[in-house]
C-alpha cells in the first residue's frame, strides 16, 4: 500500500484532483446555486418540492456531531449499511472507518425538533489514506468485512471484528479509486478509478488477475446488477454511463446512456423485468432514469429528476446536495417528494450557498417487503451524521415504480 501523504500534501492533492476532474469534464459554465437561506423556511417552496402525494413519512431520529478538532476536515465521503442492517460504516477525509450500531442511532425522539444526539461510533478503524468509498461485503460472504477504495488508488478489505486489513490490491497505478462494489454473494468485485478504468476481479483472490473495462474519463461510479445478472453499470467524467457484460468486458458496452451535461457521479439499478433500468446522477444537477431492452442499444431516457444542487463538489458518490438539504425522490415523479434541511453541525443551510457545507453521502436501509419501516442516513461535509426513520403511509400500488431514490 502507498504511504499516506502529509495533511498539507493531501489537501493539495485533493484540490489538484478536483481541478483535474473538472478539466476531464470539459464542462461549460457550472450551475449557480440559489441562496439556501432563501428557501430554508419557505413553505411555498417546500410544498412544491414535497407534494401531498408523498406516501412516506420521514422523521429525524438522531444527529451525531463531528468529533474533529476545530479547523480539521471531517467530510464524510461514503456511508453504507451492512447486509443485516444492524451496522453502518462511514469513511471520508479523516482516514477512519467509523462503525455505528444502527439500533443505538434510531432514538425515538417523537418529532424532528427534539431528536436526540446519537451515540458515537461503536468502533473505529484507522486507515492510511483518505477514503472515497466504503462498501460492505454482501450476504453470503465472510461476516463483518468492509471494503474501501482510497485516494492512493488502493482497494482494501478490513476485518471489522479484529480491526485490521485482511487484504489489499494496488492495481490502479496510484490513481484514486472513486467507487467500489460487490456482486451479489461477493462472487465478483469492481473498482472505478481516475485511471479511466473499471477493474473486475474475484475478491477471494484479489491480485490473481482481473478484467478491465475502459472509459473516456475518470470512472466515478460502478454498480453490479443486484438481481445477479452478469452486468456492471459504470459512470465516468466523460458525461456517459454505460453497462458492460462482465463476461466480455473487452467487447464494449451493451447499453449506453448519453444526455448528462457533466460528469456522471452515481449509478444505481432500478428494478428488473423485460426492460433493464438504471438511474444516473451527474454534476449537472439532475438524476435520470434510463431503460433499454435485452439487445445492445442506446438507452432511452424515461424521466429526469431535478430540485437538488450538484455542480462542483466531489466528496463521495452518494446523492447529496450542495444546498445542504436531504432530498428523496419517488421514481414516478420528477420533483422530490421530501426535502429536509441538514442542520445541527457547524454549517446549516444558510451557509451552503457560500460553500460552507453540503450533504456529501446518503444510504438507505430497506424495510420489510410490504413497504414497512426503513432508515435513511445522511453524512455532511462537516462530518455530521443524521439518521432518519421512514414508514410508508399507504400502499403505492405501482410496483417497482414506487422505488425511492435518496
Amino acid at each position: 500500500m502507498s504511504n499516506p501523504s502529509s495533511p498539507a500534501s493531501s489537501s493539495s492533492a485533493a484540490q489538484h484532483q478536483e481541478t483535474t476532474l473538472q478539466q476531464q469534464e470539459q464542462s461549460a459554465a457550472g450551475i449557480t446555486l440559489p441562496p439556501a437561506a432563501a428557501f430554508a423556511d419557505d413553505k411555498d417552496y417546500n410544498a412544491e418540492l414535497s407534494p401531498p402525494r408523498c406516501e412516506w413519512e420521514f422523521r429525524l431520529a438522531a444527529t451525531v456531531p463531528s468529533t474533529a478538532l476545530p479547523g480539521a476536515s471531517d467530510a464524510i465521503g461514503s456511508v453504507d449499511f451492512d447486509p443485516t442492517g444492524r451496522l453502518l460504516a462511514t469513511g471520508g477525509i479523516a482516514r477512519r472507518i467509523r462503525l455505528y450500531d444502527v439500533a443505538s442511532l434510531l432514538v425515538d425522539s417523537g418529532n424532528d425538533s427534539s431528536a436526540g444526539s446519537g451515540s458515537g461510533p461503536a468502533a473505529c478503524i484507522c486507515v492510511p489514506a483518505k477514503l472515497s468509498s466504503v462498501r460492505w461485503r454482501p450476504a453470503g460472504a465472510p461476516s463483518a468485512v468492509v471494503g474501501c477504495g482510497d485516494y492512493d488508488g488502493v482497494v482494501t478489505e478490513y476485518d471489522v471484528e479484529r480491526g485490521v486489513a485482511a487484504w489489499e490490491r494496488d492495481e490502479h497505478a496510484g490513481r484514486r479509486v472513486w467507487s467500489l462494489d460487490y456482486a451479489p454473494g461477493a462472487a465478483m468485485a469492481a473498482s472505478g478509478s481516475d485511471d479511466r478504468t473499471a477493474h473486475v476481479w474475484d475478491p477471494r483472490a484479489p491480485s490473481a488477475g482481473w478484467a478491465t473495462a475502459r472509459a473516456g474519463g475518470a470512472v466515478l461510479c460502478v454498480e453490479f446488477d443486484p438481481s445477479g445478472a452478469p452486468q456492471l453499470a459504470v459512470g465516468s467524467a466523460d458525461r456517459r454511463a454505460v453497462v458492460f457484460d462482465v463476461r466480455a468486458l473487452g467487447r464494449g458496452a451493451v447499453a449506453w446512456m448519453d444526455g448528462h451535461g457533466r460528469a456522471v457521479t452515481y449509478v444505481r439499478w432500478a428494478g428488473g423485468g423485460a426492460a433493464r433500468r438504471v438511474v444516473t446522477s451527474a454534476a449537472d444537477g439532475t438524476h435520470r432514469l434510463w431503460e433499454w431492452g435485452g439487445a445492445a442499444a442506446a438507452a432511452r431516457e424515461v424521466r429526469s429528476y431535478s430540485g437538488h444542487a450538484s455542480a462542483r463538489s466531489f466528496v463521495g458518490m452518494g446523492v447529496g446536495s450542495e444546498s445542504n438539504h436531504v432530498f428523496v425522490y419517488d421514481l414516478r415523479w420528477a420533483k422530490p417528494i421530501w426535502v429536509h434541511p441538514f442542520v445541527g453541525g457547524a454549517h446549516g443551510p444558510a451557509t451552503a450557498a457560500a460553500g460552507g457545507g453540503f450533504v456529501s453521502a446518503v444510504a438507505w436501509r430497506q424495510g420489510s417487503d410490504d413497504g414497512g419501516g426503513g432508515a435513511l442516513v445522511a453524512g455532511g461535509s462537516d462530518g455530521v451524521l443524521q439518521m432518519f426513520t421512514c414508514h410508508r403511509r399507504k400502499a403505492a400500488g405501482d410496483g417497482d415504480d414506487a422505488s425511492l431514490l435518496m
